[in-house]
C-alpha cells in the first residue's frame, strides 16, 4: 500500500505489522532517515539480525534470500533483509519469495532510487494489501520529520517558527539529518526554539559534514575522515563538491595563519572573513589555526586542486579515488606535524 505523507506517523508507529517496506525516491538523507528510524523502532530489543544484500542479485537468483527467509529461528535472531539499489522490475522468481515469506519470523527492507511509472516493483508495493511503498522525495512534506526530531530531543516551539523551519528545510539544498542537527548544536542546553534560531542557525545549505571532513584533515585523524568521507557518499554529495568545499575552509585556514604572522589576532581575522564563518566552525578553525603551519596549509590546497583533477580523469570511480586522497591528506599533515601515525591507531598510507 502507499504510504502517503499524511500517514507517515501511523506507519513509523508500528512499521513490523507491514512485513516489508519499499523506500523509493531521489532524497537520499531522507531515505538514510527512514531506513534508521525503522531499524531502530524493529530491532528495539535486538530481535534481528540485519543481513545486507544487492537487490539485483536477490531479484535473479533469490536462493540466498529465499534460505534467508524461508528459515523458522529456533534460537537465533530472526533475519531483517536490507536490498539496495533496487530498479524497477520485479522479477517473477523474487515476486514468489516475497509472496511465500512468513512475517511473524522476518522482514524485508527495499532501497530503490527513482522508480519510473511503469516500475513492477513500485506497482506491486503500491498495490499490495500490507507491504508499504514510501516516496522519499525533496519536495515533499518535512512536517513529521521536523516534529518528530523535535519532540525526541525535547524541544518546544510555536506555529510560525515550526511553519519557518519546515519552509527552510523543504528549500535547502542540503540534507535534512545535517540541518536538523545542525539547529540542534545552535541551541545547546536550550529547549525552546525561536524564529530567530531558525534564521541564524540555518543560514547556510552546506552540509556540516563537510566542515567536519575538512577538521579532521586538519587534525590528521583518518579515522573521522572515512567516518565523513562515508556520509557525504550516503548523502549523495559530489566528490568535487567535497573538495571545492575543502579549497574554502583552508583558503580561510591559510588566512588566518597570514593574518597571525602580521601580528593580526586570530579573533581580529575572524571578524574580517567574508562571507563570515558559520558559527559552529569558529572554535574549530581557531584551533586549527594553532596546530597546523602555514606551510602544510599551503601543501594542502595545492593537493586539493590536484585531488579534483584527478576525480575528474580518474578511470576508477571518483568516490573511491576521493576517500583515498582525503585519507593520504590527513597521513600527510600527522606526518607534517611530527606526530607518529600510530598513536591514532592506523599506519601511514
Amino acid at each position: 500500500m502507499k504510504i502517503t505523507p499524511s500517514k507517515l506517523r501511523d506507519f513509523f508507529n508500528s512499521p513490523e505489522t507491514y512485513g516489508s517496506v519499499l523506500l523509493h525516491g531521489s532524497d537520499y538523507s531522507r531515505m538514510n532517515m527512514y531506513t534508521q528510524k525503522i531499524l531502530d523502532h524493529i530491532n528495539c530489543n535486538n530481535e534481528f539480525v540485519i543481513h545486507k544484500m544487492e537487490f539485483l542479485k536477490a531479484n535473479r537468483d533469490p536462493e540466498q534470500l529465499l534460505v534467508s527467509l524461508m528459515t523458522v529461528p529456533m534460537f537465533g535472531q530472526k533475519p531483517l533483509v536490507l536490498l539496495t539499489d533496487a530498479k524497477d522490475m520485479l522479477s517473477a522468481d523474487l515476486k514468489t519469495v516475497m509472496e511465500g515469506m512468513d512475517t511473524q519470523h522476518c522482514y524485508v527492507m527495499i532501497q530503490a532510487r527513482e522508480l519510473s511509472g511503469a516500475s513492477t516493483l513500485k506497482g506491486y508495493y503500491n498495490n499490495h494489501k500490507t507491504f508499504a511503498a514510501v516516496g522519499c522525495y525533496k519536495e515533499e512534506d518535512v512536517g513529521f520529520i521536523v516534529a518528530d526530531f523535535l519532540e525526541k530531543h525535547g524541544i518546544s516551539y510555536g506555529h510560525s517558527t515550526f511553519k519557518l523551519l519546515c519552509t527552510t528545510i523543504k528549500h535547502s539544498a542540503a540534507c535534512i539529518q545535517p540541518e536538523l542537527e545542525k539547529l540542534l548544536l545552535y541551541l545547546g542546553e536550550k529547549k525552546s526554539l525561536s524564529t530567530e534560531d531558525v534564521r541564524k542557525s540555518l543560514s547556510t545549505d552546506v552540509d556540516p559534514v563537510l566542515d567536519d571532513l575538512c577538521v579532521a584533515i586538519a587534525d590528521g585523524t583518518l579515522a573521522d575522515v572515512l567516518k565523513c568521507a562515508d556520509t557525504l557518499m550516503r548523502n549523495r554529495i559530489s566528490p568535487v563538491l567535497a573538495i571545492r568545499s575543502g579549497m574554502k575552509y583552508f583558503m580561510q585556514l591559510e588566512y588566518l595563519l597570514r593574518a597571525a604572522q602580521n601580528q593580526v589576532s586570530i579573533d581580529s581575522a575572524l571578524k574580517a572573513l567574508q562571507p563570515p564563518v558559520f558559527f559552529r566552525l569558529i572554535p574549530k578553525l581557531k584551533r586549527n589555526a594553532e596546530s597546523v603551519s602555514y606551510k602544510t596549509v599551503q601543501v594542502i590546497l595545492r593537493r586539493l586542486l590536484e585531488a579534483e583533477m584527478q576525480c575528474k580523469l580518474s578511470d576508477a570511480t571518483q568516490e573511491v579515488v576521493f576517500k583515498y586522497l582525503m585519507c593520504s591528506l590527513a597521513a600527510f599533515v600527522k606526518r607534517a606535524e611530527g606526530k607518529p601515525l600510530h598513536q591514532y591507531g592506523y599506519h601511514s598510507l
